[in-house]
Order: structure tokens, then C-alpha cells, then sequence
């Protein structure tokens, strides 16, 4: 007899193989109450693919049901949700499936139990602040059972709040820094209000904006460019970093003369578009004291950053470096954000 040993199988191939199984008898769950018996499958499946990812049944947007598996805000795990949604079958009138917790406004009119308290939810308001150079709004937190409550509950309400009315994604993506105070905020509003800015915000930025920046370092010019808003949710399949540190002839305060700058512009969008393809995208660009820092991003299973790499040993302008490094959280561009 001849035996081999089996191949270790895809856990995200195996859920969508076992969904179809399975998704009857969820349909039916949803409509009596009794999970009891389904909901360890599910957990156990969700678990094969990362035991950190958090899943969940709700209410569809076009679909009568959603599952959402999501990354619970862990940066390291967006690229492996991303491929989760990726794989996922094609939504029908049945289920819809999504990476990210969707917002629920209904949620925010009921009243929930939490740290002993019971908290009437459609009394939250906002205080909130568009900061026009991170693309973002910075946000208050504020309810009037706050005084009453220690901190962590507040700062814990305030989260579940903003991920109940803009989406887990739409918070990443659109919220700066987040604060709740035990006394209402000067121009605190309806939480709607907060959601129209946002949705405002949004549609400002649908198409890739970039912007230009300079500072002085080291007695040094520094000029740059950065897209906004330089969030790691935008691109959750890009989790690896790629310094490309281009040489170049410069001018005597150390910025490119013009025909340097000429031939980095042609660098940009011919070879390293190209070897970039698909998988990556150049986020931002710092240029000082004769070289310029290209700061890409790249989907670290695509092979992308040997593409890169050689594209950057074509540069014509000196010997170029290509660093690369697991950065799904984008903390090499923090300072840039």
C-alpha cells in the first residue's frame, strides 16, 4: 500500500466549503433564539482562521443577514479578514458578509445595562473638531450618567458608541482622537449630526487627495507629499512597509535639481507603478539633504517587494536601498499622518 501524507488545508477555503452547510440552520436560529448548538461550530471555524478574529450575525444593509468577521481593531489581522472577505461567496437576498462591524443606529435609541447602571443610549451626544490636515474629526464623548461612571465604562460606552453609529471601518477611517468627559462638551450634539460630518468628509475624499508638506531638519530643507487620510484601514491587505531611498543630484541646499526631479518623477510612475502593480501603493514621499524616501505599502504574500527591489536597482541616479519590514499598523509613516 502506498501512503501519503495529506496536505494541511486553507482554513478560510474549509469556512466558505462548510458555510453552505451550515447556513439554513443559522437562518433558523436567527428567527427562534436558539444558538446554543450552532454558535461553538461557528467559533471554531472562525478560531481555525486566527483565534483573535471576533465574528457576528446582524441585521443585512441590502441582505435580510449579515456575518461579519472582523479584526476587533487589531491591525495585525486586517490583512488576514481582508482575504476572509475576498473569498466570500457573492451576496444574494439571503446574506451579505463584511469585514468590519457595520454601523446599527438603532442601537443608539435603546437602553443597555453596563457597570451596573442603565444607560438610555438616545441621550449620548458629541462634541466634535474636523482637523483639515489628517482628514479626520477628533471627537468628545459625553452622556449624563457619565459622573457616575469610572472611566474605562465611559471610555468603553464612547467606543461602542462610535462603531454603533459610523461603522467599525468608518471610525479607523474618518476619527481622530477620541475623549468623553463627565461634563457636557461645548458644542456637544445629536450623534447624528456627528454622522453627517463624517458622510461629509467622506465624499471629500473619494478620490485620493495628497498633501504637500515642508519642514526644515537638521538645517536641512525637507519637502514631502502624503496622502490623505493616511490610515492602515484603507489599504487592510498592505501590511508591509517598503522604504525606497533614492540618491539624486542636488542643488546646494540638497533638493533635487531639476533634472533629478524629472527622472524621480519617472521612477514613480513607470517602474515602481509597475512593481507595484496591484499589491501596493505609495503612500507618501520624503525628500531631503539628496535623497528622496518613497514610503510604500505592500500585500507581504505577493512578491511585490522583490519587484520593487529590483525596480530600484535600475535607478539611474545612484545606488538605491529598498527596506522592507511587517508594519500593518503603518508606524513608519506615523510621523507623516
Amino acid at each position: 500500500m502506498i501512503f501519503s501524507r495529506g496536505r494541511k488545508q486553507d482554513p478560510v477555503v474549509e469556512f466558505w466549503a462548510w458555510w453552505p452547510t451550515i447556513r439554513q440552520a443559522v437562518i433558523d436560529a436567527i428567527s427562534t433564539g436558539e444558538f446554543e448548538p450552532l454558535t461553538p461550530q461557528i467559533s471554531k471555524r472562525v478560531a481555525a482562521i486566527h483565534k483573535d478574529l471576533t465574528w457576528e450575525f446582524s441585521k443585512g444593509k441590502t441582505a435580510t443577514h449579515a456575518l461579519v468577521v472582523s479584526p476587533g481593531g487589531n491591525p495585525e489581522l486586517r490583512a488576514v479578514v481582508a482575504r476572509w472577505g475576498a473569498l466570500a461567496p457573492a451576496a444574494d437576498p439571503e446574506w451579505e458578509f463584511h469585514t468590519a462591524r457595520q454601523p446599527d443606529h438603532d442601537t443608539l435609541t435603546a437602553t443597555i445595562e453596563i457597570a451596573g447602571a442603565r444607560l438610555d443610549l438616545a441621550l449620548l451626544r458629541f462634541a466634535f473638531t474636523p482637523d483639515e490636515d489628517s482628514a479626520a474629526i477628533d471627537v468628545v464623548g459625553f452622556h449624563p450618567l457619565f459622573r457616575k461612571l469610572p472611566e474605562p465604562v465611559r471610555g468603553q460606552i464612547t467606543f461602542l458608541a462610535l462603531d454603533w453609529l459610523l461603522g467599525e471601518e468608518g471610525v479607523e477611517l474618518w476619527v481622530g482622537s477620541v475623549g468623553f468627559s463627565a461634563d457636557e462638551p461645548d458644542g456637544a450634539r445629536d450623534p447624528l449630526e456627528l454622522a453627517a460630518a463624517v458622510d461629509d468628509l467622506r465624499e471629500r475624499h473619494r478620490e485620493p487627495t495628497w498633501a504637500v508638506f515642508s519642514a526644515v531638519v537638521d538645517g536641512a530643507p525637507l519637502t514631502g507629499m502624503v496622502q490623505r487620510p493616511l490610515r492602515s484601514a484603507r489599504w487592510p491587505r498592505f501590511d508591509t512597509h517598503a522604504a525606497v531611498i533614492l540618491p539624486y543630484r542636488a542643488e546646494e541646499a540638497g533638493l533635487p535639481t531639476e533634472d533629478a526631479l524629472e527622472e524621480l518623477r519617472a521612477f514613480e510612475d513607470g517602474p515602481l507603478e509597475a512593481a507595484l502593480g496591484g499589491a501596493g501603493e505609495m503612500v507618501a514621499q520624503e525628500t531631503t539633504a539628496g535623497r528622496r524616501i518613497l514610503h510604500c505599502y505592500l500585500d507581504g504574500t505577493s512578491g511585490a517587494g522583490e519587484k520593487v527591489k529590483a525596480a530600484a536597482a535600475g535607478w539611474p541616479g545612484g545606488k538605491a536601498k529598498v527596506k522592507l519590514r511587517h508594519d500593518p499598523a503603518f508606524e513608519a509613516v506615523a510621523h507623516l499622518s
